[in-house]
């Protein structure tokens, strides 16, 4: 279960989520009330699965008030949870200004074990640069709050590539990475900075007022990245996660895995398997029609799926991890399509078949656009 909160205190110039900035306060009862009758109307859907993960995602949900999140799962929970069983993860993302004991206590007490926050950086200039509302110090203090609250695992969010003029940066990973290392956090989301059109930043990109890391120094900064979290005792298990032992992020590991999810909330994307196949629908994105929409009318996309395309897409997102793709996974491809990928995969060096899972290289987690291609272009020789 995915719960999309969409209001900001300030939109960030890189964001091209689903969100907009709550000029005041959000409407906290009214998202409520919207998310608990769209949970009504879409549940009947959805009943026989199992619910393993929830996750509150935005946005800012940090900024709902805790009483409106306490309510929100305890109806997910009883609509479509197995009796007295509880989910293995419940997740809350939050800006560090928000880890405040209050709110944390209030968290926990909603049923939340895992709170993922928006540190982005711990240089200062960097921070200005990427346009947060917080201040060098907020988020060491959010993750020190949030392990003495005695949260089950706590996350932190990093981006590589912050615009500044002085790139002339001393090679090896940043220094945010190395204080992060040793903040505690026991999981780590490292993000390089992607300019997306629609955003300040892609504005700016175009105006040639941005300066913006080329390819290769990017690439640089992942490396060292990879190679200090590692040597400082992390698993580098997806793309952009790195977990101590214990801490890999479940809720997010289900979507790499293929599993169906339902989301909730404005702009919010569900996946479920019909027959064959599978639906993926995308909810309207902005909060003020999805509010304003019935409860059953809120999908504003819906794409079927035939087995094909369910197959591939288990494949590519297989392939962002380090566990890779199965036998089973691979096999659904169609033997043409299977044979052809796993041999160009190897050709470049970005995976490797070992025990019977093809799994990325260090070179395919960097290049793992080219692996998603090089799966739909060996779709193309599928079985008939």
């Amino acid at each position: 279960m995915y719960l999309h909160f969409p209001w900001c205190r300030k939109l960030c110039p890189y964001c091209d989520f689903a969100v907009m900035v709550a000029r005041a306060a959000p409407p906290h009862e009214a998202y409520r009330d919207a998310i608990l009758a769209e949970l009504a109307a879409r549940a009947p859907a959805w009943n026989g699965r199992e619910l393993t993960t929830i996750y509150l995602g935005g946005g800012t949900p940090s900024l709902w008030r805790p009483d409106c999140i306490a309510e929100v799962i305890a109806a997910v929970r009883a609509t479509l949870g197995a009796p007295g069983a509880a989910p293995r993860e419940i997740t809350l993302e939050a800006n560090p200004t928000d880890c405040t004991p209050a709110n944390l206590a209030a968290w926990r007490a909603a049923g939340i074990d895992r709170v993922s926050i928006g540190v982005q950086s711990l240089d200062g200039a960097e921070l200005a640069a990427l346009g947060r509302d917080h201040a060098h110090g907020d988020g060491e203090a959010a993750i020190g709050a949030a392990l003495a609250a005695g949260l089950a695992s706590v996350s932190a969010d990093l981006i590589l590539g912050a615009p500044r003029a002085d790139d002339a940066a001393a090679p090896g990973a940043p220094p945010s990475v190395h204080a992060l290392a040793r903040s505690g956090a026991p999981h780590l989301s490292v993000y390089e900075l992607t300019i997306e059109p629609r955003t300040q930043f892609g504005k700016r990109a175009r105006r040639g007022a941005l300066p913006v890391l080329p390819d290769e120094r990017l690439a640089a900064l992942y490396e060292a990245t990879h190679a200090a979290l590692t040597a400082a005792g992390y698993e580098h298990y997806e793309i952009s996660s790195y977990a101590r032992p214990g801490h890999r992020a479940i809720h997010n590991g289900l979507y790499w895995q293929g599993v169906e999810y339902l989301g909730l909330g404005a702009g919010a994307a569900s996946f479920r398997r019909v027959g064959d196949g599978g639906r993926r629908e995308t909810n309207l994105r902005h909060a003020r029609r999805y509010l304003a929409a019935a409860a059953g009318e809120r999908v504003a996309e819906v794409i079927d799926q035939d087995a094909a395309d369910v197959a591939i897409d288990r494949v590519w997102l297989a392939m962002r991890t380090i566990d890779g793709a199965g036998v089973a996974d691979l096999d659904a491809l169609g033997a043409a399509a299977r044979d052809r990928l796993v041999a160009r995969l190897g050709d470049e060096g970005l995976a490797t078949l070992v025990d019977g899972r093809l799994r990325p290289t260090p070179r395919g987690f960097l290049f793992n656009d080219r692996i998603a291609r090089h799966v739909l272009d060996a779709s193309a020789a599928k079985d008939r």
